[in-house]
């Protein structure tokens, strides 16, 4: 069986991680950038490429958190190079760990952003209206509004999306009609 790797992606608050649950109660092989992102920060090689991306010179072998943090809040371009060296690592490890898996779905949550959506054969999105997003975040994560739409502002724009080259997936809030509507969907792309 060939490799058929689908990408999951969506804003905050949108419900990627329920629609990943659901893919991984069907059966199918998931994969998280989150994860794979905490499973490279204990390569050394990594860590020391994460810190010269940022042009900190360090020898030590964990994540400076603090200092990578302090130099990307304070330079743009500095953020750029840090997400242009992760995010690159990240899809190059989850492509890895799905080789010869048959069917199988990444979870990566700034697929746009890093223009990763070419390296996919099918692109899932989840939608969810903004304000239902907020209310959901409020709820899970104790942060406030205010941080929450900042957020969303420094996420890719789903509300004008094109979407008449992905699928989308409407979530209402309601699991138990998400979980159908996630089933539908892997039925008609796999067929």
């Amino acid at each position: 069986m060939r490799d058929l790797i689908i990408a999951v992606t969506g804003g905050i608050g949108s419900g990627k991680s329920t629609v990943i649950s659901e893919l991984k109660k069907l059966g199918y092989f998931v994969v998280s950038a989150d994860e794979t992102y905490s499973e490279l920060l204990c390569d050394k090689e990594f860590v020391k490429g994460v810190h010269l991306s940022v042009g900190l010179n360090s020898s030590s072998p964990v994540l400076e958190r603090e200092k990578v943090s302090a130099i990307v809040f304070e330079s743009q371009e500095k953020l750029k190079a840090l997400d242009g060296f992760t995010h690159k690592k990240i899809v190059e490890k989850m492509f890895e760990k799905t080789k010869g898996k048959g069917v199988c779905f990444h979870e990566v949550p700034l697929l746009f952003e890093g223009g990763f959506e070419k390296l996919y054969e099918k692109v899932i999105v989840v939608y969810r209206p903004i304000e239902d997003r907020i209310n959901s975040v409020i709820k899970r994560s104790g942060l406030t509004r205010q941080e929450i739409e900042k957020r969303i502002k420094n996420q890719y724009d789903y509300e004008n999306l094109d979407n008449t080259s992905h699928t989308v997936i409407i979530n209402d809030g309601n699991e138990e009609i998400l979980s159908r509507k996630v089933k539908a969907v892997v039925d008609e792309i796999i067929g």
